[in-house]
């Protein structure tokens, strides 16, 4: 598999969970508990899946969205994003430097950094992890992570044996040359090593069903692997040999896998100490709870009404405005998100320090303007049946399609029909497939418009999606000046030099997105979790409390352990 694969997996994982962004509420950055008293070592915190684990505990290797929430409390990477989405917390790399001119990175390893197993973290390590995703034999959906290294392109394709673009200056220290300037180059650059001494010898093929990824898994993360039970749990405990001295505080931690029914009383009895992708209809029950501590922020995703260009019903603009103009979205946020949201008008959600202002009004909800184009579109309602009639005067309808997995996207749907119908649109509401058969009927264009979800990452490029040439670019929408947008935000010098130039191109390219209307974007939920009160030194920001880097700093008092 490619991107391709993880790009999906990714959209399923949107399917299954409660993907939410802004409602204007702020993420709380500091710790929660930290005026209660010094951190002490100790304790176990437990932590809620509602799906099994795949299993596949190799960083370079995992598709499941349940598996990464195991590996990124066992597996460091070489650097994190700050609370300003700003890549530049060390964490193995200890110091990093790229070339004025963009193509040449040097990469510093820190000496005191060591495997679970106790075996030092060297540069073999992390050229071995580069070099086993550029392998031809690679199966994982991380190659587009590899290459851009020079000499990737080579390896994979079988003509080379090893990168020629990675050089080992010594044990710790490591040169990258690209194959061209970017101004994301370190956001797309795979980060995170797997140990050389555990898997050299064992074919790439075979990595990903081999005990070491299965069953014996050894990382370099504050915490390594004691228990894995499929189907029920994972027992994570303390790694002795942590580079941050004293640290993590906890003995323990276990992600258990819950019924999501149960969920809410496990957190309430205790069962659990941590729950996330919980719904907004749960919010107020949670807050009551006075030993749970809920918080909210805005997250990197949205859900979207997509339109199939390429079907002669849709290619006509104004009428992909009209229907943006008439769906109530603002409903659908007070409604179904109870408020823990917003709609949203662009591709950049609005934690992003991308987000153009300028769109934060486009095309609210006005049904008078929608039959405005409607009928300026040469679509009027000639044989008054309440419904219009196309350009030639010949029936006109439309066919939505959905899938089951997300009961707030579900019930967008017949909203979304509904709102239509009273600017005089007829829309048949398909029967929901499940999401993988669905997504299968968007990439093979059997629909003309569908509902889906995009999660991103903090870096602003659209590419993969929005490209005229992209495989993901589901609408099949061919607009030049957003290709020339895209490529020039990533790839001009003065992009790569300032980014706020790069915002000023993505304000120009969500403009032209706007306009021209692929998609109509419905709404961002919040991310919402919930921890025990119990459970000191919590971290809460743009990525959430169980996805922050900082779990080495989570404590709990003596008397709760």
């Amino acid at each position: 598999m490619k991107r391709k694969s993880f790009l999906l997996s990714m959209i399923f994982v949107l399917s299954l969970s409660f993907f939410l962004a802004a409602c204007g509420q702020q993420a709380d950055e500091g710790k929660s508990g930290e005026a209660e008293g010094q951190p002490v070592s100790g304790g176990t915190v437990t932590l809620s899946m509602f799906s099994t684990p795949k299993g596949v505990f190799n960083p370079a290797f995992y598709e499941d969205q349940y598996d990464a929430y195991v590996l990124q409390y066992t597996f460091d990477s070489l650097w994190a994003y700050d609370d300003k989405l700003q890549l530049n917390v060390p964490l193995l790399a200890e110091k990093w430097e790229l070339s004025e001119d963009g193509k040449e990175l040097t990469i510093q390893l820190r000496k005191d950094a060591k495997w679970h197993d106790g075996e030092p973290i060297t540069a073999d390590d992390l050229i071995f992890t580069w070099e086993t995703i550029a392998h031809p034999d690679y199966s994982g959906p991380r190659y587009y992570m590899v290459e851009m290294i020079k000499g990737a392109k080579e390896m994979h394709e079988g003509k080379a044996k090893k990168l020629s673009g990675v050089t080992k200056v010594d044990d710790h220290t490591v040169k990258v040359e690209f194959t061209v300037a970017r101004a994301n180059t370190l956001d797309n650059l795979w980060s995170t090593p797997i140990p050389k001494h555990v898997y050299e010898g064992v074919s790439v093929k075979d990595m990903p069903n081999h005990e070491a990824t299965k069953k014996n898994p050894v990382g370099s993360g504050p915490f390594k692997f004691k228990e894995i039970k499929p189907n029920e749990y994972v027992v994570l405990e303390k790694n002795p040999h942590f580079y941050e001295k004293g640290k993590p505080y906890l003995d323990q931690i276990i992600w258990k896998v819950i019924s999501q029914d149960v969920a809410i009383a496990a957190l309430e009895n205790g069962e659990i100490d941590f729950l996330s992708d919980i719904s907004p209809n749960d919010f107020d029950t949670i807050k009551a709870m006075e030993h749970i501590e809920i918080k909210e922020t805005q997250d990197f995703s949205y859900q979207y009404l997509g339109f199939k260009l390429n079907n002669p019903k849709l290619k006509n603009k104004k009428l992909r405005q009209a229907i943006a103009y008439g769906i109530n979205r603002k409903a659908m946020v007070d409604g179904l998100l109870k408020g823990h949201g917003a709609v949203l008008n662009q591709h950049m959600p609005k934690a992003s320090w991308a987000y153009n202002e300028e769109l934060e009004d486009a095309y609210p909800y006005d049904p008078d303007k929608a039959k405005q184009l409607l009928e300026e579109a040469g679509y009027k309602d000639k044989d008054g049946d309440g419904f219009v009639e196309d350009p030639k005067g010949k029936p006109f309808s439309l066919k939505l399609d959905y899938p089951t997995g997300n009961p707030i996207r579900e019930k967008t749907a017949p909203i979304i029909a509904e709102d239509l119908k009273k600017i005089g649109l007829k829309v048949e509401v398909a029967k929901p497939r499940e999401f993988a058969a669905h997504a299968d009927a968007v990439e093979k264009d059997k629909v003309e418009m569908w509902l889906m979800g995009w999660s991103l990452t903090p870096d602003p490029d659209p590419s993969g999606i929005w490209l005229s040439t992209d495989p993901w670019n589901y609408p099949h929408w061919v607009n030049k000046e957003s290709d020339k947008l895209i490529k020039e935000a990533v790839e001009s010098p003065e992009a790569i030099q300032d980014q706020n130039k790069r915002k000023e191109i993505y304000a120009k390219w969500t403009e032209v997105v706007s306009e021209d209307v692929p998609y109509v974007f419905l709404y961002s939920q919040n991310k919402i979790e919930a921890w025990n009160k119990r459970v000191k030194g919590v971290t809460f920001d743009w990525r959430g409390a169980i996805e922050h880097y900082k779990v080495m700093d989570w404590w709990i008092p003596k008397d709760q352990q």
